[in-house]
């Protein structure tokens, strides 16, 4: 699995291919602690690769890998989700309450963000 195909649908906020790509991960039971560092990725790429991983261990009950702990926040904040750059109370609940290691890099999605239907 290329963590850069779940980066490259999130950036163009291809919802589908991401929570394909997602399901995907979850049926090859992938060790998050295994994921290596990208390398060569934009600021915003790598902000995005480091959250989405994080969140995703967490939600695997798994320890990310080390090199997530050491990725900054994104060069501007980034809306994964179309509508919540229009739609001021999804907006809101973006930055407040959506996960947390997409928060801490300025990445801002619903709560249940990647989450199955």
């Amino acid at each position: 699995m290329d963590l850069r195909d779940l980066v490259v649908a999130l950036l163009a906020r291809d919802a589908l291919k991401a929570r394909q790509w997602t399901a995907d991960a979850t049926r090859a039971s992938v060790t998050w602690a295994e994921v290596p560092r990208p390398v060569g990725w934009s600021a915003t790429e790598l902000a995005v690769a480091a959250g989405v991983v994080e969140l995703l261990a967490s939600r695997a009950h798994q320890t990310p890998p080390p090199w997530t702990d050491a990725v900054g926040a994104a060069p501007e904040p980034v809306y994964l989700v179309r509508a919540a750059e229009t739609m001021p109370r999804l907006r809101r609940s973006c930055e407040t309450e959506g996960p947390e290691p997409l928060r801490v890099r300025m990445l801002y999605a619903p709560p249940d963000f990647l989450t199955a239907a």
